[in-house]
């Protein structure tokens, strides 16, 4: 019998100013206030691909109107500082059914070359037709820069008992590392939505399993530990003591190390017993795990 596979985390080499080894990730931009400038921006800095998930172009265009993200004093300077910003993060495609893309973004996005394509596809979310064409583009780019094209969309087989590091990754038995994707948004509107992207997650992580999910919302970091040994990384510095295991896509029987509350073969369900309030006590937190899982870990107010 095989060993389970082992998968390794590392979610602060996100928010470091210090360039990525490895594949650049892809970010979508959906359409909910940008939480946060100094994560936004290094989160930008890391990215290769930059997706505006339909009205997602309207929050990255007024995130440089706040004054507080542009540092300008008075009327002339705002807008000099407005323009400024907006030339510096031009997104590398608006994309979605472009319902809620409002006539200025448009045109404004336009002028500066960005293409702007449209998915009318009515039973997918802005978030399922951006990941879609990130899955198409980015991938396809990663590919001409000597990774494998179709480890953005096949599972990872492989001989067992092989482990490798990539984009911040561990995995048994894989010939590719796969893709990380960075999803800007926040979890702090409607309750449905923020489910429905919870779900939206764990399908795209089943349809595309060399695909890593990475959730950075106002104040955490949210990723999906699949079944077998997860290894995460507890950089000191960026995340605070606080972490939860959330059996979001279904039961699950876990075992961890590295917490304050630690657990052996613990049965968890979203109507029974949940880890939302635990305490990391390590630098290292080990989850195995018989089913994916959610996990969440908080950032710190200021990152290093």
């Amino acid at each position: 019998m095989s060993p389970p596979p082992t998968h390794r985390f590392d979610p602060a080499r996100f928010l470091t100013p210090k360039p990525l080894a490895g594949g650049a990730p892809a970010l979508v931009i959906l359409n909910q206030p940008v939480p946060r400038l100094d994560v936004f921006e290094r989160l930008w800095t890391h990215a290769a691909y930059r997706l505006c998930a339909d009205g997602g172009a309207n929050r990255l265009f007024d995130m440089c109107d706040d004054p507080s993200n542009t540092k300008s004093n008075g009327h002339h300077e705002e807008d000099a500082a407005a323009a400024g910003c907006r030339e510096r993060f031009l997104p590398s495609v608006i994309h979605g059914d472009l319902d809620s893309l409002r006539d200025d973004v448009r045109d404004w996005y336009a002028s500066r070359g960005v293409p702007i394509s449209r998915d009318l596809d009515q039973y997918s979310t802005d978030f399922g037709k951006a990941i879609k064409k990130v899955t198409v583009e980015h991938c396809n780019r990663t590919a001409g820069a000597g990774q494998t094209k179709n480890g953005c969309t096949e599972s990872r087989d492989g001989a067992a008992g092989q482990e490798h590091t990539a984009n911040g990754v561990e995995q048994d038995g894989s010939g590719d590392a796969g893709t990380d994707i960075l999803i800007l948004c926040t979890l702090a509107g409607r309750v449905d939505q923020g489910l429905g992207l919870l779900y939206e997650m764990l399908r795209t992580h089943n349809q595309h399993n060399a695909l890593r999910l990475w959730l950075f919302s106002e104040s955490s970091v949210s990723f999906i530990l699949p079944p077998g040994e997860n290894r995460i990384a507890v950089r000191a510095g960026f995340f605070t003591e606080n972490v939860g295991i959330l059996p979001a896509f279904g039961p699950a029987t876990i075992s961890t190390s590295g917490l304050e509350w630690d657990v052996s073969d613990w049965y968890t369900c979203v109507t029974g017993n949940v880890s939302t309030s635990n305490h990391v006590k390590a630098e290292e937190v080990v989850v195995r795990t018989d089913a994916s899982v959610l996990f969440t870990i908080e950032r710190e107010e200021r990152l290093p």
